[in-house]
């Protein structure tokens, strides 16, 4: 029992910690890069905090609602990895084909990136889960 609380607290820690890291780093290193940010109040805008946040609850969820076992750290860890590579694309599309986002296009940002994470990772989870039972 005692293993199993280690073990989802440390994938509950490692999923919103990632997703600061990806979600904030993809900012730095496009604004080194390309010298724009994606929204417009640039790092200090609190709608990065907001987006991480959203798109690590999916993740969190399945980590504190999923079942312990190998199959749900493995849609955690597949799901993670697809969605950074998605993320990462399209975040780099956003800052390179126009100015920072107005308030309307970023909270469309603040719906469909979260709504993605999640769709990602319960499609894995139920595939993980299914795959392995069978």
């Amino acid at each position: 029992m005692e293993e199993m609380l280690k073990s989802k607290a440390a994938m509950l820690a490692g999923s919103v910690i990632g997703a600061f890291i990806l979600i904030y780093g993809t900012a730095i290193l496009f604004n080194l890069f390309f010298g724009a940010y994606m929204l417009q109040g640039g790092l200090a805008d609190w709608k990065y905090g907001m987006l991480a946040l959203l798109c690590a609850m999916p993740f969190v969820l399945i980590t504190l609602f999923g079942r312990s076992d190998r199959s749900s750290k493995y849609a955690i860890f597949a799901g993670a990895v697809l969605f950074s590579v998605l993320f990462v694309i399209v975040h780099l599309m956003m800052v390179l084909s126009a100015e920072a986002m107005q308030d309307d296009a970023a909270e469309r940002v603040l719906i469909v990136f979260p709504v993605s994470a999640l769709i990602l990772a319960v499609v894995l989870y139920f595939t993980a889960r299914n795959e392995i039972v069978s």
